[in-house]
């Protein structure tokens, strides 16, 4: 993780999620400015757990008064987002 933005680890799965949790609620209290990015390019798989856990960073960041935004969202990713019915939270990011 860099002082701009939040790398998760290379696999968003059911397994890893609650520690990448973690980490990111660390990036979001420590963070000072206005956005509160998380960078994607280094995922290689996404589940569903994945996927909940991007909706949570969306949370996360109304929660602090903060706009999130979601970099390097795949085609995979979005593909699932829409399988799932919550392609809309994501949508703006994917079109970037």
């Amino acid at each position: 993780m860099n002082s701009s933005s939040f790398i998760p680890a290379e696999h968003l799965l059911f397994t890893t999620v609650e520690a990448e949790r973690k980490r990111l609620l660390d990036y979001c209290c420590s963070s000072t400015g206005k956005l509160l990015t998380i960078d994607l390019n280094k995922v290689s798989q996404c589940d569903s757990a994945g996927l909940a856990f991007l909706i949570e960073f969306k949370r996360l960041a109304r929660i602090y008064n903060k706009q999130g935004k979601i970099k390097g969202i795949t085609n995979a990713i979005f593909a699932l987002a829409e399988f799932c019915g919550v392609d809309q939270i994501l949508v703006e990011e994917h079109q970037e």
